[in-house]
């Protein structure tokens, strides 16, 4: 639970060690988030397909691509 101080009834010792007791937590805190930005990328990294193990299959244009768009008007309105 925080404790609420009356930062006026504090010293000028009792000041600077509060700061300094403040910066270190910051500090720390800096250091976790980075270590966990660093984990989230690694684990992004992981679960990225590997293009070059996989054996990519020529199915046709992709779905929804300006290729699928046109061979389906092609099929629809056939030249001739």
């Amino acid at each position: 639970m925080a404790t609420t101080l009356d930062l006026t009834s504090l010293s000028h010792t009792e000041l600077v060690a509060l700061v300094q007791d403040l910066q270190s937590q910051l500090t720390e805190r800096e250091r976790q988030l980075e270590e966990l930005k660093t984990r989230l990328g690694e684990r992004m990294v992981a679960r990225q397909p590997s293009t070059e193990a996989t054996p990519t299959i020529d199915d046709g244009p992709t779905p929804g691509s300006q290729e699928d768009l046109l061979a389906q008007l092609e099929k629809i309105y056939p030249e001739g």
